[in-house]
């Protein structure tokens, strides 16, 4: 397993462990650390209001570090069984299990009506896409499917990819990394 570390809020400087599978890619510090000062500074997402989905959640890093920043709940989803596992043990160890919930499942599964009702308590919803940079009809599916339950309400879409979004924002960009905002 591979360590990552929390980077700001009440966790800071705490470790979690990500899984070590070909599939997992932990979003790196320099990249998170832009990702969320571009979400408070840039875009004032105050996450104390904020109901985060962490799709393809891997090692649970965006989603523990929203928990860190103030963020009451957030649904780590991933179809990855270690990765899953792993996430329910970072959040036992932090602590934060009253803030989390976890399904094993693939993104594209999780039933709209479950996505909608964690969501129907807060007028703000941020939802962190990291699929596989290979899968890009996926990420784009996800991006119009939340578009369309969250239509409602004042919806954020971090997407990571290796391609830049016409429609996207705001994009932060570290090598071979796009980080697409879309407010919407």
């Amino acid at each position: 397993m591979k360590k990552c570390r929390i980077i700001a809020g009440a966790l800071k400087r705490r470790y979690i462990m990500a899984p070590d599978t070909p599939s997992t890619r932990p979003t790196s510090d320099i990249v998170k650390q832009a990702i969320f000062n571009v979400l408070i500074h840039r875009f004032c997402v105050n996450f104390g209001n904020t109901f985060v989905i962490d799709l393809f959640a891997g090692s649970g890093s965006l989603g523990i570090e929203a928990i860190s920043l103030g963020c009451k709940r957030v649904l780590f989803v991933d179809s990855n069984k270690q990765a899953i596992d792993c996430i329910r043990q970072n959040i036992q160890s932090l602590q934060i299990e009253r803030f989390s919930t976890t399904i094993c499942h693939s993104a594209e599964k999780v039933p709209d009506n479950i996505l909608v009702t964690f969501g129907e308590n807060y007028s703000d919803i941020l939802v962190f896409l990291d699929p596989p940079y290979a899968k890009k009809e996926l990420l784009h599916r996800q991006i119009v499917r939340f578009s369309e339950l969250f239509k409602d309400k004042k919806l954020t879409i971090i997407a990571e990819s290796d391609e830049e979004y016409t429609n996207a924002t705001y994009v932060l960009q570290h090598g071979n990394t796009r980080v697409n905002i879309l407010c919407i």
